[in-house]
């Protein structure tokens, strides 16, 4: 609503509308690397937004196809088994022509009723094995498309969680979930149909030799339309491709669409626009559907080829086969054996031309996923250089992204059988991250190794950072955080503060200059090892679906219940865990949206508690709550930081005061640093920050005016 009451006029709601579905469309859109494709004229004269994301993405699909076929590879014995069912269905449907033209020749035409019988019985006999296989045929075939969609979704999944953070601020999480989902069941489809395909074609093989034993020139007029079967599916194939790109681009952004209105209902219904959402929605599926049209337009005018042509080789046999037989070229029953031959080829041919429109579709699909496959996964193991110490080398596969990367993408799951899966998969992992939070590599200098409470120097040395080439958030940034010293992190938003976090853990590498932690590159870590030290808790806390005691457990499965305990004492959360039927049993619910933002913020921290690292990393940890809960959480952290080295972003002065020092970041350097009190009397730049942030700093001498240029209040501090 406007100030005088009126809502914003529609041009205006529409017009931010299509820009949100632009963005989201343009993130969704082509994949670094990936070889740019001619798009055809009925592609390019669609509307920027319908053909932007497919006009530099690969029509061809060669790593699609590479990437089904060597899934399909690993699994030989359900392939084998398939094939093999289909080519025993083969033999029996070319077995039938056969006892039908001796039937028809000695049974019917040579009055012999015992021939003519036992050809019936016989003839049942194969109909009935035949159908037997053919349900084998089809059963194998199913199954080697469900694991092969399975395996590739794992590969697909275990490769988007060990994907850098950049990876996901481009790629929303609705056009993963798309990947993962839609363009993997289209990329089995074909699977399926191996052993169909491969029986067909050993029966087009086969229908050709026997029936060129008994006349070539009829066998070449029933054959023919084979060839021309295949010239329709090779034209239908080209024209294809760039219209099942452009369908499975507008599923990935429709996906987006909708996980991102179901995301954020409350802001909808707080803000009155169910409708304007309604027609967001509406719009993107109306551009899926067109999508959808244009595939199938190509599909509906050839695919009645592939219909029409076998049946005009079934009327060349007949009209030429009828003359031959008048002529005494042919018997009759060798008539029926090639009307016969002719009818069963129409069946595969029918299929072909099916199979080669599922076929493009899916390669396109599987190229999708291969794009995502073919990424730059974070470096796991420690860097191997000359003069550089190498980290002890934990097994990659034992390594979990941490932080808001695998937050993001396991939350599409969103169930409590998910949860108990993870927890489940994660407990060998979980144990070798805490024996390695006990043991710090040897290599690491032992002078810089631990402070007395057991925690980790962090040092920047000279770092430079940015997000996007030319626009750099941190500028020769030196600092240093000694082992067991608590330093609070203040700034304006956009100077960097989060970002310092984000660098430590590697959710980002620098652009020059390095972060060490135990005097070490964090570049020379291993990332497992390197995790292994630190604890992690941002401002946007994230619950997984599941029980509080799943959550807390996420990071360190083997922690028992007084550990579950402690942390949440400190961290707070005794009245968030007693407040629910069934304690630390209780459902949090999906992304943690049945509690308050306070009590998820509190749960978070809890779950980095658990862990008990030497090193803290944390964003914001008492942004959502209250103030009587604040001095509450404040007190228990003052217990957890002390001897632990620690990095603050704070706004809030009593979060601040938990710190030893405070450093303030002003155009992605160190602008001052000193005590809270010290930056208080000697900065007045500190001075507005604070209140700009919070607004309540009881000093005569602050400036409520944060200066030209200065934000207004607090932004997001996800990547501030």
């Amino acid at each position: 609503m406007t100030p005088g009451g009126a809502r914003r006029s529609p041009s205006r709601r529409d017009a931010a509308r299509a820009s949100r579905a632009e963005t989201v469309r343009r993130l969704a859109g082509p994949s670094p690397g990936l070889v740019p494709a001619p798009v055809p004229p009925s592609v390019s004269r669609l509307p920027a937004a319908a053909a932007g994301p497919t006009a530099a993405l690969p029509v061809r699909g060669g790593p699609g196809l590479a990437l089904v076929t060597a899934a399909v590879g690993r699994h030989r014995r359900l392939m084998a088994a398939g094939i093999g069912a289909g080519l025993l269905w083969t033999a029996t449907k070319l077995a039938a022509p056969l006892l039908v033209a001796h039937t028809v020749d000695a049974g019917v035409l040579g009055d012999d009723s015992g021939q003519l019988w036992l050809g019936v019985a016989l003839f049942a006999g194969l109909a009935v094995v035949g159908a037997g296989f053919a349900g084998l045929r089809r059963y194998y075939g199913q199954c080697l498309a469900y694991v092969v969609e399975a395996d590739l979704r794992d590969r697909l999944l275990a490769r988007v969680v060990r994907l850098p953070a950049a990876f996901h601020d481009r790629h929303p999480s609705g056009v993963l979930v798309a990947r993962a989902t839609t363009d993997l069941q289209q990329a089995q489809q074909p699977v399926i149909n191996i052993p169909i395909m491969v029986s067909n074609l050993v029966m087009l093989v086969g229908t050709a030799i026997l029936l060129a034993r008994i006349d070539p020139v009829l066998t070449m007029v029933a054959m023919a339309p084979a060839v021309a079967v295949f010239a329709v599916a090779v034209r239908l194939t080209r024209r294809l491709g760039p219209r099942a790109l452009d369908l499975q681009s507008e599923l990935g952004v429709l996906a987006s669409t909708v996980e991102e209105s179901i995301a954020g209902v409350r802001t909808t219904k707080g803000l009155g626009t169910e409708d304007d959402e309604r027609r967001r929605v509406r719009d993107q599926a109306g551009q899926v559907q067109r999508a959808a049209l244009r595939l199938n337009s190509v599909r509906a005018t050839y695919l009645p080829l592939a219909e029409l042509l076998p049946a005009f080789g079934l009327v060349g046999v007949l009209w030429i086969g009828g003359l031959r037989v008048a002529d005494g070229a042919l018997t009759v029953g060798e008539l029926v054996q090639f009307s016969y031959f002719g009818l069963l080829i129409v069946g595969p041919l029918r299929i072909a031309g099916m199979t080669a429109s599922q076929l493009k579709r899916a390669v396109v699909s599987a190229g999708l996923v291969a794009a995502i496959l073919d990424e730059e996964q974070e470096p796991i193991a420690a860097r191997a250089a000359a003069g550089t110490r190498a980290g002890s080398t934990a097994d990659p596969g034992a390594e979990t992204t941490a932080g808001g990367t695998a937050g993001t993408t396991a939350g599409a799951s969103g169930s409590t059988a998910g949860t108990a899966a993870r927890t489940a998969t994660t407990g060998t992992t979980g144990t070798a991250r805490a024996a390695a939070r006990r043991t710090v590599p040897a290599t690491a200098p032992v002078s810089a190794t631990a402070g007395p409470g057991g925690g980790l120097e962090v040092r920047f040395e000279g770092v430079t950072f940015g997000y996007a080439p030319g626009r750099q958030v941190l500028r020769e940034l030196d600092l240093v955080v000694p082992a067991g010293e608590c330093v609070a992190v203040v700034g304006a938003t956009g100077s960097g503060k989060s970002t310092l976090g984000a660098l430590v853990p590697r959710f980002y590498d620098v652009g020059a200059g390095r972060v060490c932690v135990g005097g070490r590159d964090v570049r020379d870590w291993s990332l497992a090892d390197l995790r292994a030290q630190l604890g992690v808790g941002f401002e946007d806390a994230f619950l997984f679906s599941g029980t509080v005691r799943d959550n807390l457990r996420f990071g360190a499965p083997e922690a028992d219940d007084e550990q579950l305990r402690a942390a949440v004492r400190l961290a707070g959360a005794q009245d968030v865990v007693a407040g629910r039927p069934g304690g630390y049993d209780a459902l949090v619910g999906e992304r943690g949206l049945g509690l308050s933002g306070g009590q998820r913020q509190r749960l978070a921290l809890a779950r980095t508690l658990v862990a008990d690292p030497p090193v803290l990393l944390l964003d914001s940890p008492t942004s959502a709550v209250d103030p009587a809960k604040e001095a509450e959480i404040v007190a228990s952290l003052a217990t957890v930081v002390r001897g632990r080295t620690t990095i603050l972003v704070a706004h809030r002065p009593a979060v601040i005061g938990l710190a030893d020092r405070v450093v303030l970041l002003e155009g992605g350097r160190v602008a001052a640093t000193g005590t809270h009190e010290d930056l208080l009397e000697s900065s007045p730049r500190y001075r507005q920050v604070l209140v700009a942030h919070s607004g309540d700093l009881d000093d005569p001498d602050a400036d409520p005016d944060p200066g030209p240029g200065a934000p207004a209040g607090r932004g997001a501090l996800a990547m501030s």
